[in-house]
């Protein structure tokens, strides 16, 4: 059997894994379906059957004695109020029986019927006594209906209540007995449940186990080898054969193995010729470069042509540079001489073009110094230009004033007219007043002489201040044509400014363009000069260059070439 999963492929192994987890998976989930499905039925008949019942059975014997004790409380009731409520709960509890044998009678099965009818028929007749109670009471005759109570009523009502009885022992015993077998199908499915996995797992373990082992084997003698080949090292063997995917995997790496090993040994041979300089070489197992190993060999077949076709050109080359290696050491001494000459021309010229750069150098300082001279002066002349123009403004500020101060003047003056019309009124009064009005008119007459002053005094400073106007415009008219002339001459120095300004500007770019004339001429003289050197060097060079061409000719001819006209 373990030969026959061995030669499996690899994936039926795996499927024979999962069918035993399914298989195990199905027969557990059956079983679990069907012992719970009995399980559920059991605990549905306890439920809707069996408890109900019971619970049923118990209201009966309760709303029955509440009958008994509301029949007593009626026939010994003291007032119309208790006999009349007693009634009524009578009439509510004798539906309520009826109510609940209806309930009773939804619940039965047919083993269970007999109960029913029993309870049914006993209730009937007890209806029947209790209607016969309430009759008698209401005509008046209490003795009778307590004797029919307390006689007849007592054997229905012990038959009713062992009647409810047997129907409680009854589902009580049926629920037991379900609950009992619901007890034994739940330990017979863990039981059966434990079994099976446990099998399950048993054999899954043991296919696990085989399975496990017939891919590993194979797959670490692979890794092996292929870590061994990763090294470097094809002397490795797989011994692995089947007929899955190992084993053709190990077939194939197997095959593998020998053809890299004569690929590898070819190329040995042949890169070992060609260092010994036979480029005439080839494979001698061309049959084993398929695939992507075949561009290798056109690779090493491309390296040999064309490494034999540079040897010929090498071979061909080395004797037109052995002919022209003289020519260009004439060409060279030619070339060394003029540059030599080139030189001392180029160097006269550098030290005409220094002197020129001095000059301009020289030039251009001066004119920025005089650019900063003229910016200088034109800085001053705008401070003074707003100096000017403060003046102006101050001068304007005085005639302001002393137009204000000849208001005020003015103001004077009306003040001492009012005094001197108020002094000729107070002598007028005084006057009148006669000699009680005497001193009045004294002081009357010095008021009218100090108003005289007053007026007097005001003439003369409006005089005063109109020769100060008149002085302080002339003035105002002399500052405003200087500020003009001034304004004028700050334009001039600034304009100056602007043209010396532009000359720096103009004699720094020209210094600049020189200093890089004088550097070019000095690079070129450099040059000249190296070009001068390598000339001389060249010459050397390819007498060296004759001298080697030689070698390389005589090195060539140790190689083995194809197509070679003759052996050098």
């Amino acid at each position: 059997m373990i030969n026959y999963i061995r030669n499996l492929k690899i994936r039926f192994k795996l499927y024979i894994l999962i069918g035993v987890a399914l298989i195990g998976m199905f027969v557990i989930s059956g079983m679990s379906f069907c012992l719970m499905g009995r399980m559920n039925d059991m605990t549905n008949d306890i439920s809707t059957s069996w408890l109900p019942s019971i619970n049923t059975a118990r209201d009966l014997t309760g709303t029955l004695s509440n009958i008994r004790l509301n029949e007593l409380g009626y026939l010994t009731a003291i007032s119309d109020e208790v006999e009349a409520s007693s009634l009524q709960y009578i009439q509510a509890e004798k539906e309520e029986m009826d109510a609940l044998l209806a309930t009773y009678g939804e619940l039965i099965d047919e083993e269970e019927r007999k109960f029913y009818e029993n309870a049914r028929n006993l209730w009937a007749q007890y209806k029947k006594a209790d209607e016969e109670i309430i009759a008698l009471a209401k005509q008046g005759r209490p003795e009778e209906a307590r004797a029919i109570l307390e006689g007849e009523c007592v054997g229905l009502y012990n038959s009713l209540n062992n009647a409810f009885h047997d129907i409680i022992v009854y589902n009580t015993e049926g629920s037991d007995a379900a609950t009992e077998e619901s007890f034994f199908l739940y330990r017979t499915a863990i039981f059966l449940m434990a079994a099976v996995i446990l099998v399950i797992i048993l054999v899954g373990v043991f296919f696990s186990f085989v399975v496990v082992r017939l891919i590993k084997s194979p797959i670490s003698e692979i890794e092996n080898a292929a870590i061994r080949m990763a090294e470097g090292n094809l002397d490795v063997e797989i011994s692995y054969t089947s007929k899955d995917e190992l084993g053709v995997l190990a077939e194939q790496v197997r095959r593998l193995i020998h053809k890299l090993q004569r690929i590898i040994d070819d190329e040995n041979k042949f890169l070992a010729k060609m260092a010994a300089g036979d480029f005439t070489v080839d494979s001698i197992c061309e049959e084993e470069y398929t695939g992507g190993f075949y561009p290798v060999l056109v690779s090493f077949r491309g390296i040999a042509e064309k490494l034999n076709d540079t040897m010929l050109q090498i071979s061909e080359s080395s004797n037109q540079v052995a002919s022209g290696s003289g020519q260009v050491s004439n060409g060279a001494q030619a070339l060394s001489q003029g540059a030599t000459e080139q030189a001392s021309s180029v160097q006269e010229l550098a030290a005409t073009i220094n002197e020129i750069s001095n000059k301009v150098k020289q030039n251009a300082d001066n004119a920025q110094q005089a650019n900063a001279k003229a910016g200088s002066i034109s800085d001053e002349m705008n401070i003074s230009s707003e100096k000017m123009q403060q003046m102006i403004q101050a001068m304007g500020d005085i005639s302001h004033c002393s137009n204000e101060i000849g208001k005020i003047i003015k103001t004077i003056e009306d003040i001492a007219f009012q005094t001197n019309i108020l002094a000729l009124n107070a002598a007028v009064e005084a006057a009148r007043a006669g000699t009680a009005g005497k001193g009045f008119a004294v002081v009357a007459d010095e008021v009218r002489n100090l108003a005289s002053k007053s007026a007097e005094a005001s003439k003369n400073t409006s005089v005063l201040i109109e020769n100060s106007l008149k002085a302080v415009e002339n003035g105002t008219q002399i500052a405003d044509e200087t500020a003009q002339s001034l304004f004028q001459a700050v334009n001039g120095v600034n304009e100056m400014a602007g043209i010396i300004a532009q000359i720096s500007e103009a004699s720094s770019i020209q210094a600049d363009s020189i200093s890089q004339i004088t550097m070019g001429i000095d690079q070129i003289s450099s040059v000249v000069q190296t070009n001068s050197a390598t000339a001389e060097e060249s010459a050397a060079a390819s007498e060296e260059l004759s001298s080697q061409s030689q070698l390389m000719k005589s090195l060539v001819g140790r190689f083995k070439l194809k197509g070679s006209p003759k052996v050098l």
